[in-house]
């Protein structure tokens, strides 16, 4: 990835809109079904007794390494605005061949993490 032109996006609108989308909506309860190497994915799933939504992103999609930090920071402050938190970031590096292939950032978006009722002593 090079730093060579400015991107004409602005990632940081972009992250917050699906970001205070992915809070937003309702957390689906997921069936558990991952490939090999989404292992990190399956852990998420599990911790989040898998109700949760999803935000996917592709590294390719960005110009630079400051599109992808603009990008999180609209994400995190998205979520953050309606409530909702993180409950897991990973990323996967899928082998260049298949569809969709490449690096991809996955975040878990939850409101609730199970078993944590009232307060917590």
């Amino acid at each position: 990835m090079t730093d060579a032109k400015p991107s004409t996006v602005n990632w940081y609108e972009v992250g917050f809109a699906e970001g205070a989308e992915a809070g937003a909506a309702e957390m689906v309860v997921h069936k558990p079904h991952f490939d090999p190497l989404e292992n990190a994915l399956a852990m998420g799933h599990a911790m989040l007794n898998g109700a949760y939504s999803v935000i996917r992103r592709r590294q390719i999609d960005f110009q630079s390494f400051e599109d992808i930090q603009e990008w999180l920071g609209g994400v995190a402050a998205g979520i953050d605005s309606v409530g909702a938190r993180v409950g897991l970031q990973t990323t996967i590096e899928y082998p260049y061949h298949r569809p969709g292939g490449g690096t991809v950032t996955y975040i878990l978006v939850t409101r609730d993490f199970p078993g944590l009722k009232g307060e917590i002593k």
